[in-house]
This record gives C-alpha cells, structure tokens and sequence, in this order.
C-alpha cells in the first residue's frame, strides 16, 4: 500500500472492479442465453457459443463506456473489440469442449470454469489493444 497517497491504492482496484461488474452483466446475459438455447434442446457447444455472442454485444458498451471510460473512437475501438471477442470466444468454446467434453464436466460447471478464464483473457486484451488510449495515440490512422 502507498501510505504517501492511499487513494493511489484504491485506484488501481477501481478499473478491475468495474469491469467484473460490467462483465458479470455480459456473463450474466450469456448464462441466461445459453440456459433457454438447453431448456429447448440446442447442444451445450453451440449454446454456449450462441450466449457469448449475446454477451459480448452487450458487453461493448458496458466496459467502454463504465469499466475503461474510454473516449476511443468507435471505428478503432469496435473493430479491436471484436478481434478480442472473436480470440475470447474461441478461447471460450475451446476451453468448454475440453471441460464438457473429455474432462466430463456438466455444462453449467464447464462454463464457470470457462467464464473465468475467458474473463481474465479479455480483460488483458480491453487494457491493452482495445481501450488503451496511450497506444491509440502513437498508431497512425
């Protein structure tokens, strides 16, 4: 802890925090997606791949706008966003086929272990190639 500027502390769990509330949300949504795609009878690999597509639009401005308070221009922005959804997604199906599929785990406990991944991999891409300002500054247009 800084004990010269405590708020210095406070600051750097601020970002993470609001980006887990906004992605809880995203999740949350994606859950909820996939639940009703199973209730009806869709397999668990395309309903979950469905449920993060339906997460990740909303998730957009979710985390520019709240977690990043980003000012990026929409037309850099939102092409790196969904690079870093298409990456998150792979990333997500991959890791869910082998949790559900090999490992035998049970959709929703796949998922959680999935999610989690998934989240810590968007959140270093959002930091760094989405709403990093800085880096947007030294890329020519």
């Amino acid at each position: 802890m800084n004990a010269a500027n405590p708020s210095t502390s406070t600051a750097a769990f601020r970002r993470p925090a609001r980006f887990a509330l906004a992605g809880g949300m995203a999740t949350l949504i994606h859950w909820l997606c996939m639940s009703a795609l199973i209730a009806a009878g869709i397999d668990a690999h395309v309903a979950t791949a469905a449920g993060a597509i339906t997460g990740a639009a909303a998730n957009y401005p979710l985390q520019r706008r709240h977690a990043f308070a980003s000012r990026a221009a929409h037309d850099r922005a939102l092409p790196r966003y969904l690079a870093s959804c298409a990456l998150a997604w792979l990333a997500n199906l991959l890791l869910f086929a082998l949790l559900h599929g090999p490992a035998g785990w049970p959709p929703a406990l796949a998922q959680a272990g999935t999610s989690g991944a998934s989240a810590a991999l968007s959140y270093l891409l959002y930091a760094r190639m989405v709403f990093d300002e800085a880096a947007d500054a030294q890329t020519p247009a």
